[in-house]
């Protein structure tokens, strides 16, 4: 049942302090100031903006190589794949790993302090 089925104003949390927004407000606000959610986006944020960055330049690497070094870029490696079809294939092999090893570190460093967090701010709620 929504908000608005139950008699409570749309956007409103049932069943928090006075059953309002403004309660569920502060209590997300609090959250957000908390010590346990810096740490959560500290994590995040020292992952996430590093590896976005690498990747970034590997793949502006890429595209410039293609761009400055044609000749390079045409060299054959094995058979019929050259030295592009490599790097290009290279490129989907990152995605993949990078892919991967966000997934790890967010169930290993985030995923069960962030869930705390919520079962915490979902208990504030009630």
């Amino acid at each position: 049942m929504s908000g608005a089925e139950s008699g409570a104003a749309p956007g409103t949390v049932p069943g928090a302090d006075g059953g309002g927004t403004d309660s569920s407000t502060e209590v997300y606000k609090a959250v957000q100031q908390s010590a346990a959610f810096r740490r959560i986006r500290h994590s995040y944020r020292t992952f996430v903006f590093p590896v976005s960055g690498v990747f970034l330049a590997w793949y502006l690497l890429y595209v410039a190589a293609q761009a400055a070094a044609p000749g390079l870029m045409r060299h054959p490696v094995a058979g019929p794949v050259n030295v592009a079809w490599l790097l290009g294939l290279l490129q989907f092999a990152t995605t993949f790993l990078l892919t991967w090893l966000y997934s790890r570190n967010a169930r290993t460093k985030r995923d069960r302090a962030a869930l705390s967090l919520r079962w915490d701010t979902q208990d504030q709620l009630r």
